[in-house]
């Protein structure tokens, strides 16, 4: 509940943001900067935080504080109505976001039993994918009924975050993994013994966070751009018509979280593999729809890429999972993440300014060739995890 109430409000903005450019009158660059604010905030919160809490016995003293801070975020992107306080919530609630990512992926695999890490993976991915699809659907909804669409989903979403912090104080807590370092905060001896667990799988790690950075960055192009993309390929855009479309953010993450369910059981090298190849086709389909202005064809290139989004990301932390030593899992975790947030935010934030510069075809296909080359030299290397001898 608290990775899904952390992703509300990372996705609710989503459908909205054609609706913010129209009445503030700012660029696309300005718009994927706004988006990319977030992950800033995600970035400061993991590098400040990444490891604290496995130096805690319990992992609520983060968490339970990051769910105020979320909820803090959406409240203030509520009641916005300049651009300065809509920087300010996105800000915010990626703060909130990066301080319990790690912790409660921590947590979760802490709960299972020493043979089912891939379960908690496969959880916490399909918490992330769940809360991140149900965010355009409260906004797309507010949009439709016409019930104060920059308003009503973030009251909600500040709700969420502030009664889960509630039940995680009242709730048992048996965390198993949570043990507190021995030594002090400023000894040198935990970062150490990380390298010492990590000595020769630190390549696959650098491999599969830059699969990962990959994936981000197209899903942050649907999940910024994508309703405005697709109003860009039909004749006329009412008010009916952004609902409409800020639901293809909720298609594409839900399909990406059903695919990730399906592919539990699947090797995780293959499901990045076939994933990122299909990520790349289905990318070349929305450029040819965007330039045929098709869009029916879109919406389905959409969902296609939401399948090999869930695939590249379900296999990314599935190899991750196993290489985590679990007395440095939270910290691990913090620096994959990090890996993902920057650059995905670097990435959406060169997209903007290529539209901008190049218009939203020629972008997309300045894009295509990026990702494509990028994919080409990561996916055929060998992404097994090996452990250190003894």
């Amino acid at each position: 509940m608290a990775i899904l109430s952390a992703l509300v409000g990372s996705t609710a903005p989503s459908p909205l943001y054609a609706l913010y450019q129209d009445n503030l009158g700012f660029s696309s660059t300005t718009l994927t900067m706004l988006f990319a604010v977030y992950a800033i905030g995600v970035l400061l919160a993991l590098g400040l935080l990444g490891t604290l809490s496995d130096r805690l016995a319990d992992r609520r003293l983060v968490l339970v504080p990051a769910l105020f801070v979320v909820a803090a975020g959406s409240l203030v992107f509520a009641v916005s109505t300049e651009l300065t306080g809509l920087f300010m919530g996105r800000f915010l609630a990626g703060i909130g976001t990066g301080a319990l990512t790690g912790s409660a992926n921590a947590a979760l695999v802490g709960f299972d039993a020493q043979d089912r890490k891939r379960h908690a993976a496969v959880l916490a991915t399909i918490s992330f994918t769940c809360g991140a699809a149900l965010g355009p659907v409260l906004s797309s909804l507010a949009l439709g009924l016409g019930f104060y669409p920059t308003l009503s989903p973030f009251i909600l979403n500040a709700s969420l975050a502030i009664v889960t912090a509630i039940g995680l104080c009242r709730l048992a807590w048996n965390d198993t993994a949570a043990q507190p370092l021995s030594k002090p905060a400023g000894s040198e001896a935990p970062r150490t013994a990380l390298r010492q667990q990590m000595q020769g799988n630190w390549p696959a790690f650098t491999r599969i966070s830059f699969i990962l950075v990959v994936a981000w960055t197209v899903g942050s192009v649907f999940v910024a751009l994508g309703p405005s993309m697709l109003l860009s390929t039909m004749s006329s855009a009412s008010s009916g018509s952004h609902a409409s479309a800020g639901l293809l953010v909720t298609a594409f993450q839900a399909i990406a979280g059903l695919t990730q369910f399906v592919c539990r059981r699947v090797n995780a090298a293959h499901a990045m593999r076939y994933g990122g190849a299909l990520l790349f086709m289905a990318w070349l389909g929305c450029l040819a729809a965007l330039y045929l202005h098709q869009p029916l064809v879109f919406v389905v290139f959409t969902v296609l890429a939401g399948v090999g989004y869930g695939a590249t990301f379900v296999g990314a932390m599935g190899i991750f999972t196993t290489l985590a030593p679990s007395a440095h899992r939270a910290a691990l975790g913090s620096l994959f993440y990090l890996a993902g947030y920057l650059g995905s935010a670097l990435g959406i934030i060169a997209m903007g300014v290529a539209v901008d510069l190049l218009g939203l075809v020629r972008a997309s296909a300045v894009m295509l060739a990026v990702v494509g080359a990028a994919l080409a030299w990561l996916l055929p290397w060998n992404l097994e995890p090996r452990r250190p001898a003894g």
